[in-house]
C-alpha cells in the first residue's frame, strides 16, 4: 500500500509538473504542487525503507 501511495505522488508529481506549462497564469502554483507531490513520494519510500530493515 505503501509503495502503491509513494508511485501514485510520484508519478503525480511529475504529470503536473509536466503540464505547467499550459496554464501560465498557474505555473508557479501547479510546479509547487508537483514538486511536494516528488518529495512526498520520495519520503514515503524513505520512510518504508526504515520500517523494512
Amino acid at each position: 500500500m505503501v509503495a502503491l501511495f509513494s508511485l501514485v505522488c510520484l508519478v503525480g508529481g511529475a504529470a503536473l509538473a509536466a503540464t505547467a506549462e499550459r496554464y501560465p497564469e498557474w505555473t508557479a502554483r501547479i510546479e509547487t504542487a508537483g514538486g511536494l507531490a516528488l518529495v512526498t513520494g520520495l519520503a514515503t519510500i524513505g520512510a518504508g525503507l526504515k520500517v523494512s530493515v
